[in-house]
This record gives C-alpha cells, structure tokens and sequence, in this order.
C-alpha cells in the first residue's frame, strides 16, 4: 500500500471518527506543508494530520517479505505460464494456482508436487509445505483450515476443457495476488508485535510516541494511531479485531500519550477505534478510493 493510499484512508475515516481534520505533516495531496515551518512548528516530528482538538498519526501495516514475494513474481514470471504439459513435466493439462507469498524458489517444488499428484491417478489436489516438505491433500477428503495459510502453498486441478488456457490441452501455471500466507492466530501475533513496538516500545520512546508527546504539547485531546492494513494483514487478521469486544487482543491500558487507536482496513470496508475513555466505536469504511478536494483538505490555492 503507497503511504499516499494509507494517509488518504486514514483521512477520510479519522474525519468522520474525530471530527475536521487537516494534514500537518506534508500534505499527501499537494505535497506542500500548509502549516510553514517555524521554531513552534518544526519541519521534522509532525504527526500527520490536525483538527482543533485532535491528532492523528498514520502508520501503514504491509507484509514486506509476502509483497516481496508477489513482486519477485510479477518480474521473473510476469502475466500466465502456459504451454504444453511436457514442458512442465506433466501429461495432463493441470491449471496451477500459486499463492503470490510463495518464494519464486518454490517454483520447481510445486510442479514436482503436481507430478506425484498426477502419478496417484488424483487430478486436484491442494498442496502446502510444512517442514522443508510439501503436504498433499486430495480435495474430496477434505482440507485443513490451517492448510490454506501457509506461505507455500498452491490449489491445482486438470483441466480437460481448456477453460483456462488459450486452447485445450494446455497447461498453465497462475500466481494468486493473495498475500494472505499466516494462520489467523500468528497474523494477530504479528500485528500485535508491531504495534506494541510502536506504543510501548522496552527502551526510549518510539518515533510515534515523540509525535504524540508533540500533539499533547499543542493541546490536542484526541492523540489517535491510525494503522491502516494491507491486503495481508486485512483478510488475515481475525474477523473478532473489528467487534466491539475486540480490543481483547491487545494491551490497550496504558496508552499516553495516545488516547485512541483505529484499525482501518480498505479491503475489508471496516474501521474501529479504541480509545481509553470513550466508547468503542465501529463502522464501515466509505470514500476510501476518493481524491478529497483541495479545498476539504486545506491545500493553499493558487492564483494565476
């Protein structure tokens, strides 16, 4: 996610939790600081937006190492891998599907799962790897959850009709945009790490800490993390986060100088924010593909 779509999510969802709000951090828009600055106002350390009561720093949550992967494919794989079954090692026109978290590495280990799939007399199969191995479950037995988490894995099946080729009798090799490669509880982990790195850190005070310890300096009753998921993160998390009751999974208690926390996911349509003195509060995302205006963020105009 570009910390332009992160800031303008971020935008529209704190505007409507928090009230008006404007950047103070350069504008994502316009590129400009609206606010110059001065000894009061440092160029350096700004969180990123402000209304009248309120500030709100945005921190985008992305899986690095699972996009990574999918661009690594885009570049050395890009668009489908069609050709004749030999040329794969196979006899039959399998249709492989290919997670986009999976290594480009793993290629060879997955075509070499499909053979053995194809020598059992099985055509479709779900494959996953666990321990340096790859796990195959025929789909008529039925598949583990967990399964369809894990970083490699692929869904194959042959298909006779050419459906899914440019004539039958084809094999084709597709890799899935999905970045979703965790089981949900290590995804839950894993944001939770991160934030409590960011909000309670072992020593010193966090980059985000520092801005919010500015915006209490500036009067600012409502200090508000906004993290912003990733299409990883949004579908992988579970659905609980987005409850009312969800804050169970997190150490909210203790959070000055922030006062409130939101979670807001694009992909999932949702927002929900924590705050240690008011209500949980939830809703669903709107306007999150919006260009906001100039005018509704504060941008200078110009006169020509």
């Amino acid at each position: 996610m570009q910390k332009q779509e992160s800031e303008q999510l971020a935008f529209w969802v704190c505007r409507r939790m928090l009230g008006r709000i404007a950047p103070y951090d350069r504008c994502f828009l316009c590129g400009d600081m609206h606010l110059p600055p001065s000894d009061e106002h440092p160029h350096n350390g700004r969180y990123d937006f402000a209304g009248v009561d309120a500030a709100v720093e945005v921190v985008s949550i992305v899986h690095a190492e699972a996009r990574r992967n999918l661009s690594s494919w885009q570049k050395k794989h890009p668009g489908e891998m069609e050709g004749e079954p030999h040329e794969f090692g196979l006899t039959l026109p399998w249709n492989i599907d290919i997670r986009g978290a999976t290594a480009t590495s793993e290629l060879e280990h997955v075509l070499e799962a499909v053979r053995s799939t194809e020598q059992t007399g099985n055509r479709i199969v779900h494959g996953y790897q666990r321990d340096g191995d790859f796990h195959l479950v025929d789909h008529r037995s039925g598949v583990c959850g967990s399964c369809f988490d894990r970083s490699t894995s692929f869904d194959a099946h042959v298909d006779d009709e050419g459906l899914m080729t440019s004539r039958p009798g084809l094999a084709i090799v597709l890799v899935g945009e999905s970045l979703r490669i965790d089981t949900n509880a290590n995804t839950t982990s894993l944001f939770a790490e991160k934030m409590q790195r960011l909000l309670y850190p072992a020593q010193g005070r966090s980059d985000v800490q520092k801005k919010m310890d500015r915006a209490e300096q500036h009067g600012k009753k409502r200090r508000a993390v906004c993290f912003v998921l990733d299409v990883h993160y949004s579908f992988s998390l579970r659905d609980t986060l987005f409850k009312k009751d969800g804050h169970g999974y997190f150490p909210w208690s203790g959070m000055r100088p922030v006062t409130d926390i939101v979670i807001a996911s694009a992909w999932r349509n949702r927002a929900i924010r924590f705050s240690i003195d008011q209500p949980t509060t939830t809703m669903y995302v709107r306007d999150s593909e919006k260009t906001p205006s100039p005018r509704t963020l504060g941008c200078p105009t110009t006169t020509t």
